[in-house]
């Protein structure tokens, strides 16, 4: 499956960051994992995180979770 277009695949070859973060709930109902998994495996260095028990409004449902999973990120 082709989740992203040829020219945004070349794209986010080239992100050149020192860290990034794909975070996500495991219970998204609007971004296809299929685009999150394709995100952290193209941009280099990025690392997909998936937080438990909450939604796309991760940060508002469960902000302490988000925070430290976010920091710990940073922090490693």
């Amino acid at each position: 499956m082709d989740v992203i277009s040829t020219p945004i695949r070349k794209e986010l070859a080239t992100i050149k960051v020192s860290k990034i973060a794909i975070a996500e709930g495991d219970h998204e109902e609007f971004i296809i994992r299929a685009h999150t998994d394709y995100l952290a495996a193209t941009i280099p260095g990025a690392k997909r995180i998936i937080l438990p028990n909450v939604s796309h409004f991760a940060p508002w449902q469960d902000p302490t979770t988000f925070n430290n999973s976010i920091l710990q990120f940073l922090r490693n």
